[in-house]
């Protein structure tokens, strides 16, 4: 069965234009579709059984969790995604490898502790894979800004808090069933292309046992002539940047046919 690829064509920043085509090109069903926050979706018409691939923003692929039944779906597991999770498996790869984490109430309360001589400016990103807010460096006599996230997204969300490192240059890789399959820079310019470094990281990432999804995406930081993982995203969510969509849609989905296999063909037989 070749997968259906139901495509979200409103993605803010993201243009799908591209994706919807070559998927149709290589002979598979694309349905675009607009979504607006909070929208749900009646899957009525459709197979159960069908294999079904969603590709959209976050509020998108949150709404079709709750309410799509097929495989693979959604390639985008938040628990998998959060830092909390995967830097227990890539600390030593990671840019901020001397993070600690807390609740962004207890940053507030504790904020001197961390600005310390050497170090005027600290990195604050959220835990959460979702990102409820943008991580960002903030200065010393920017206190407020922590005070703007509690606001947003309450005392008790989890984040990280690790020294700021200068980044020279930033590279974004898909990885399926343990391979890189695609790859490009994105900071300071999007470039179909990347550093031998920045590959040689993401297969060790990708060739490691612990994995985070079957289909997912890997940012590399360049800092101090090094190469460091930034974060990992899902998949269904995130941006390809300058990756060759072709590529990309060709693995995708023998990969949602694998995963499809796997899970639907045993329950039929």
């Amino acid at each position: 069965m070749k997968p259906t690829w139901i495509i979200q064509t409103n993605m803010e920043g993201v243009d799908t234009g591209p994706m919807v085509d070559v998927v149709s090109a290589q002979g598979m069903l694309a349905i675009p579709i607009e979504h607006t926050t909070g929208m749900l979706y009646d899957f009525s018409p459709y197979d159960h059984q069908d294999c079904i691939l969603f590709y959209g923003d976050i509020d998108f692929v949150r709404q079709v969790q709750k309410t799509a039944p097929f495989i693979p779906g959604a390639w985008c597991n938040f628990y998998n995604m959060k830092c909390s999770t995967y830097y227990a498996y890539f600390g030593e790869q990671l840019l901020n490898k001397n993070y600690i984490m807390m609740p962004v109430g207890d940053l507030l309360r504790r904020w001197d502790e961390f600005v310390i001589p050497g170090y005027p400016h600290v990195f604050v990103r959220p835990d959460s894979g979702a990102k409820p807010f943008s991580g960002h460096v903030i200065k010393y006599g920017e206190k407020h800004k922590i005070q703007a996230i509690i606001e947003t997204v309450g005392p008790e969300t989890l984040v990280v808090v690790a020294p700021s490192k200068p980044i020279v240059s930033e590279y974004r890789f898909v990885i399926c069933e343990k391979k890189v399959i695609a790859g490009c820079q994105y900071l300071p310019v999007e470039l179909p292309i990347y550093p031998t470094p920045s590959l040689r990281l993401a297969c060790v990432i990708a060739n490691h046992d612990w994995q985070p999804d079957l289909c997912y995406t890997v940012d590399i930081a360049e800092h101090d002539g090094q190469m460091y993982l930034l974060e990992i995203n899902s998949f269904s969510c995130a941006g390809l940047y300058q990756c060759d969509i072709g590529v990309v849609v060709q693995y995708a989905s023998l990969a949602a046919k694998f995963e499809w296999n796997d899970y639907v063909d045993p329950i039929n037989n």
